[in-house]
Parts: structure tokens; C-alpha cells; sequence
């Protein structure tokens, strides 16, 4: 139990801004780049995930150890892959982490499926290869739910099982996504994503190890913003956000030190 408390203590929180496909104009990467940059990232670690063709110009932009996480990889390298993007071209620009599983490329949102949970797996072990850091997200939408935390925890064990062996605490982190609190402005409650929290490392403590699941961040990625951020940055098995639209306002200053204050 001592082992198991000093591993929580350990858990450093993490706070990450999905830019997704915005800003239309480079001209505005510099006062987003200012907000991340405004971030005191002392007791808490930052990451951007700038839209494909702004990751070169945020390469080497932040000051505060904010890591540059591009939205997506593929898994096969270089090569003949129209439209990809590969770690090994990360690495040259002095990227050591990226982002997958994001819901919208899981095909939320009537967008066309882009990856499932086998590519998903693939795509994690040839991150890992390669050195690198990965946040990878999961999440379940509106019908799940409905069915109650049960149902919510078998699709998570479905999203989860294939990289269950991959699921290094110092390299990889889960960003939990309630797939129906995505831009719809229905956030969980506090009291909904600490127990799905609780739940999601109970099951990688059954599946992994007890230690794996002490040690693993588990970000909140359900319309987190500065309002709602205090009560969330309280429960204890949350351990930082993935944050969508906030993550373009200056509030985004306002959720790390929210965080950094709660842990």
C-alpha cells in the first residue's frame, strides 16, 4: 500500500491542448504558441497537438518544455503513404511524443473511420520502438453510456486489450475521452469521470499489474475548461486533461494551474 501511494504521489499531472484542425492562418500561431507559453509548467507537464501543417512552425517555438504531439502517426515508416506522417520524420524535428486514438479519427462525429483499435495497437508499439512518448485516447459514445458504467468499462476493456502489454507509465498516457461530451458542452460530471477513472485503472490493475495502474496517467478529455477544471483536477484518479476548444483561449493558463494547485 506504501508503494501504491508513493506511485500516486509520483503521478505528475498532464495537461494537453488538442488544436485539432485550426487556425485557418499561420499568422495566429503566435499568440496560441504565447498561451501555451504562459503556462507554469513546474509542477505540471504540458503538450500541444498543432494541426500536420503548423507542427514544423511549433517545432522549436516553446520556451516552457511543452511538447510539440502531432494529432496522429501511421505505422509503417517512410515510404509510398500518401497523406501519412511518420515518427522517424518526428524525431528529425525534435518531437519525441504523439497523439492517437483521438475520437474523431476513430470515426465519432460521422467521420469516416480512420483507425480501430488493431491499427491503434500497431500504431502504439512502432511509437514505442521508435522511443518515443504516446498519448493514446479512449472513450465511449453517447448509446454506451446511456447503458451505465458497466457497459461504458467493457468498451473501454475492448479498446484497451490489444495494448495492455504496451502500457509503459513512463511512456504512454490514456486520455479518457466521454466521447459525448466532445464540443457538445455536456461535460461528465466530477463524480462520473472519478469513477470511470477509478474503474478504467482498477481494469489495467487486473490486466497489467497493480504498479502499472498506480503509475499510468489517466487524462479527463470531456469538455474540460477553467470553470470546471477545479472541481475535476480534485478527484483523485484524474490526472490531467486533454483539453479541445479551451486549449485555443487563454484559459488554458487558468486548467495547469488548476491542476498544479489540486495535486
Amino acid at each position: 500500500a506504501m508503494v501504491a501511494a508513493t506511485l500516486r504521489r509520483a503521478r505528475k499531472p498532464v495537461v494537453g491542448g488538442n488544436w485539432k484542425c485550426n487556425p485557418e492562418s499561420v499568422s495566429k500561431l503566435d499568440g496560441l504558441i504565447a498561451n501555451i507559453n504562459a503556462c507554469d509548467t513546474s509542477d505540471c507537464e504540458v503538450y500541444v497537438c498543432p494541426s500536420p501543417l503548423h507542427v514544423s512552425y511549433c517545432a522549436d517555438k516553446f520556451t516552457n518544455g511543452a511538447l510539440v504531439t502531432p494529432q496522429n502517426c501511421n505505422f509503417k515508416g517512410c515510404g509510398a503513404f500518401t497523406g501519412e506522417m511518420a515518427v522517424e520524420q518526428m524525431k528529425d524535428l525534435g518531437i519525441s511524443q504523439v497523439l492517437i486514438g483521438h475520437s474523431e479519427r476513430r470515426g465519432e462525429f460521422g467521420i469516416f473511420p480512420m483507425d480501430d483499435n488493431t491499427t491503434l495497437a500497431t500504431k502504439l508499439k512502432y511509437i514505442l520502438d521508435a522511443g518515443m512518448s504516446c498519448v493514446f485516447c479512449i472513450g465511449e459514445p453517447k448509446e454506451i453510456r446511456e447503458k451505465g458504467l458497466d457497459a461504458v468499462l467493457a468498451e473501454m476493456d475492448v479498446q484497451l486489450t490489444q495494448i495492455y502489454s504496451l502500457l509503459d507509465p513512463e511512456k504512454v498516457v490514456i486520455a479518457y475521452e466521454p466521447v459525448w461530451a466532445i464540443g457538445t458542452g455536456v461535460t461528465a460530471t466530477a463524480q462520473q469521470a472519478q469513477e470511470t477513472h477509478a474503474e478504467i485503472r482498477k481494469w489495467i490493475a487486473e490486466n497489467v499489474s497493480p504498479e502499472c495502474a498506480e503509475g499510468i496517467r489517466i487524462q479527463y478529455g470531456g469538455s474540460a475548461n477553467a470553470k470546471n477544471a477545479p472541481e475535476l483536477s480534485a478527484c483523485p484518479d484524474i490526472d490531467g486533461f486533454l483539453v479541445g476548444g479551451a486549449s485555443l483561449k487563454p484559459e488554458f493558463v487558468d486548467i495547469v494551474a488548476a491542476i498544479s494547485s489540486a495535486k
